[in-house]
């Protein structure tokens, strides 16, 4: 479509709701495409390769699960790494990853996220490593012994007591041969304030 066919597409689009508006932008310089950001950077002027960027959106606020929010330690951690290596793939530039890894390191703190934890957890991902981090990973198919509860800061470490005792299901031949790798403790999701106050059948 021309530029004049699309102002024309949006100008008629707009007319049909009051409230709902829709807007386009064109540019010979960059496209968005869902978190990613396509432009023509240094590299396309020597090379003719595309670079890529993190998008957000303006309405983007960053407001993350509080620390103190009752969430297992291990999914905080999780969090943290899965939204970094998010944007060691998005951004195809060592100087941009490492401004938006300190930009959300300074979210992390305003969410109460304890420093030495997010230095710890960001540690883990670098920038050399991104090639590896595009790549697809196979699966394997393990067959691990899942053990579902809802998670309470005030229960002992179940991990730690299910090693313990672990050697009991080791000592017996059919569960040793079924159960080969140690378990798995996951954690359900729990009724919220909002699920006990909020129905949704009337």
């Amino acid at each position: 479509m021309e530029r004049d066919e699309i102002k024309q597409f949006i100008e008629q689009a707009n007319n049909h709701h009051p409230t709902i508006k829709f807007t386009a932008e064109i540019s010979e310089m960059e496209t968005t495409f869902l978190d990613t950001s396509i432009y023509k950077g240094l590299r396309f002027q020597h090379d003719a390769l595309l670079d890529v960027r993190t998008h957000f959106k303006p309405t983007e606020t960053f407001q993350y699960t509080h620390f103190s929010s009752s969430h297992p330690p291990g999914v905080k951690k999780g969090f943290i790494k899965g939204e970094a290596l998010r944007l060691l793939r998005t951004n195809s530039s060592k100087e941009l990853f490492e401004e938006k890894i300190k930009n959300f390191k300074s979210h992390l703190i305003e969410r109460g996220y304890p420093e030495n934890l997010i230095i710890t957890t960001l540690s883990e991902v670098i920038f050399e490593d991104r090639k590896l981090a595009l790549q697809r990973k196979q699966k394997e198919n393990k067959r691990i012994l899942p053990f579902v509860t809802q998670y309470q800061p005030s229960v002992p470490n179940l991990k730690q007591i299910l090693m313990k005792n672990w050697h009991l299901i080791e000592q017996q031949p059919f569960l040793s041969e079924i159960y080969k790798d140690t378990p798995l403790i996951s954690y359900k999701r729990g009724r919220s304030l909002k699920d006990i106050l909020v129905r949704a059948k009337l």
